[in-house]
């Protein structure tokens, strides 16, 4: 077994590799002269608790705002971020999020009276449904369960697409809606307050007949 010394002395002779970050800073992302300096503070990063005086917090400063900009103002390199981000986030399933935050997209009513919110976490990609109402005896429980999305976001989505699609409604039946009328509601939806979005959206969910009302009050406006 090697003794503490020779372990430190193996440890050490294996240098970093900064070869693609190096070329990041030759391109741009950092004074080419500090280049050293900058080896020095990213080994230093990698001790337990690394201390810095001012001149390399500086640039680590810099650097950091660089980069920043960069993925926050170039639209190919956020996107691929978000999805190396995504990405890593999905892997880690060893254990459930502390906290999670849900959105409720819609209110569903079904033909026995039953009244049903749909909520969802974009973080996990999850639905979740709360039974909620006064025939509701049982204290109400949250359930995960793998729903559709809200008839409003895929009208979203047919417009982005430019091309129709079928839409599942809350009442169980499905239609086809074509680019044309999903970009009238949706023109409609995105004039309102977030009030009146709400309203509107838990309203073209409903039903086709619902929603038929609605395209016919967007074709009026949007004439």
């Amino acid at each position: 077994m090697k003794s503490l010394l020779e372990f430190k002395s193996t440890v050490n002779e294996e240098k970093s590799d900064y070869s693609k970050f190096d070329a990041l800073v030759r391109a741009g992302l950092a004074n080419k002269a500090q280049m050293q300096r900058i080896h020095k503070i990213l080994d230093k990063m990698q001790e337990e608790k690394p201390v810095f005086n001012n001149a390399d917090r500086a640039i680590l400063q810099n650097i950091f705002n660089r980069m920043v900009d960069l993925v926050s103002n170039n639209k190919q390199i956020f996107t691929q971020a978000r999805k190396v981000v995504r990405e890593d986030i999905n892997e880690d399933t060893s254990n459930p999020p502390f906290v999670l935050l849900l959105k409720r997209k819609a209110i569903r009513l079904y033909p026995d009276g039953a009244k049903v919110a749909l909520y969802y976490n974009d973080k996990i990609d999850k639905y979740f449904s709360l039974p909620y109402g006064n025939d509701i005896d049982s204290p109400i429980q949250a359930e995960e369960v793998e729903l559709e999305e809200a008839v409003m976001d895929q009208l979203h989505k047919i417009v982005s697409a430019k091309t129709g699609n079928s839409v599942k409604f809350a009442n169980g039946v499905t239609r086809k809606i074509d680019h044309f009328t999903a970009s009238a509601i949706t023109q409609v939806h995105n004039a309102l307050n977030d009030a009146n979005k709400k309203k509107l959206a838990d309203m073209v969910h409903k039903s086709p007949e619902h929603l038929a009302k609605v395209a016919d009050f967007a074709f009026s406006k949007t004439k």
